[in-house]
Formats: C-alpha cells, structure tokens, sequence
C-alpha cells in the first residue's frame, strides 16, 4: 500500500510489540483520518480496541468496515463476538443470526449465538445452537459444555449428565465440568457421585469455595 510508505505503521507496529497499543491506536486514527476507507487501518484499530475493552470503538470500527465492504462474514463475527463482550445481546444475536443464514458461517458462530441467547433468558434457543454445533463438530468441548451448563438451567439434567461426564472421561483437568457435573449428580440425587466430583475439583483447585462447601454438605447430610 503506498500510501503507507512513509514508515508511519511500522512504528505502530512496533508499538504493538512492546505493548504500547494506545500509542499504536494513535497512528492508526492518525492515519484514518487522511484515508478514512481503509479497511486495513479500520481493521487493525479495531482489533487493538477490542485488546484494551474499549469496545464500543471496537464495533463502530468494525461497522465502517462493513459500510466498505457489506458482504464480509469474518468482519461480522468479530463485531458479533465484541457486541457479545459488551453485553449487547440482543445486538450479538441479529449479527449472529445474519451470519448463519449466509449459510458462509464459522461453527464457532454458534457458540456465540448460543452465549448471547442463554444471556437473554432464552434457554431452548441456547440448546439448539449448541446442538447444531455438535452436529458439526462432534467432539467441540465448549459445545458440550454450554449444552450442559444450559440443559442444567432448564431442570434437564439427566439430558445434562452425558455432556458433563463426556470431558471429565476424556481427562482433561476441566475443572468446572467436574464442578458442574457434581451439581447435576446432585440433582439426580447420586450423591455419592457427587461427592467424588466435587473431590475431584478440590484435587485441582484445592481454594474453590464452592465445591468444598458442596462436598462438606454431602459429608455432613448424607453420610453413606
């Protein structure tokens, strides 16, 4: 790009390296000021708001993109994801949803639509995004993990228990699976279950509160 070539982004860049980012966003607006319809510019201070949380310039950034360029998915799901942060949902959703429906979607776009719904109290819609995942990708862990944490907040928890004892049997040290597996033994009333889950995370996380209040309840109410 020669309008670049004045070396003014590789300082910008260096900045970036060292951390400096506030000082790389300075150039960065600096520069968009003489070339206000540089995606390149629009993107790379978008991604450098959304790194400090200021997330607002972060999606108008990505909104100016669009206005250049209306077909890009990637932009969309970036503006999706920092919509999300900054708990716009309902915005997240209608992003989402015009994501999935260009049938070009990212599978991760249903994690995030399924975190976005789950936030607005719509649980069932929650459900399917992440199984529509799991259709995809079988084996995604998030996938599992948020159906679980979901079905749980409906009351379904025996739908919940084979999403949670899936990760903890693959040994991965996910400690709040086994948290929230814990709590769903609970619900089932296999305490004893319970009981060596709610060890489990203390053996990995031997200052989470909640699991030993949890697992001093078990001890204490129902002693086998």
């Amino acid at each position: 790009m020669k309008e670049f070539s004045d070396g003014s982004l590789d300082q910008a860049y260096i900045h970036e390296l060292n951390g400096d980012l506030k000082e790389a966003i300075a150039i960065f607006e600096a520069k968009l000021e003489e070339f206000p319809n540089s995606t390149h510019l629009l993107m790379e201070s978008a991604s450098l708001y959304y790194i400090l949380g200021e997330l607002n310039k972060c999606i108008c950034s990505y909104k100016r993109v669009l206005q250049i360029k209306p077909d890009s998915i990637f932009v969309y799901y970036r503006m999706g994801v920092a919509m999300y942060r900054a708990t716009y949902f309902t915005q997240a959703v209608e992003v989402f949803e015009k994501i999935v429906a260009s049938g070009k979607h990212m599978p991760m776009t249903y994690i995030w639509m399924g975190l976005s719904y789950y936030h607005l109290g719509k649980e069932e819609e929650s459900i399917e995004c992440y199984r529509k995942l799991l259709e995809l990708c079988p084996d995604t862990t998030m996938a599992n993990y948020y159906l679980g944490i979901a079905l749980k907040a409906t009351g379904r928890y025996e739908e919940a228990l084979p999403h949670f004892e899936k990760l903890v049997k693959e040994n991965n040290p996910h400690v709040s699976a086994h948290y929230h597996l814990g709590r769903t033994y609970m619900r089932t009333f296999n305490y004893d279950l319970a009981k060596e889950e709610f060890r489990k995370v203390l053996q990995l996380d031997p200052h989470n509160n909640n699991a030993q209040e949890m697992y001093d309840y078990i001890c204490d109410d129902h002693s086998f």
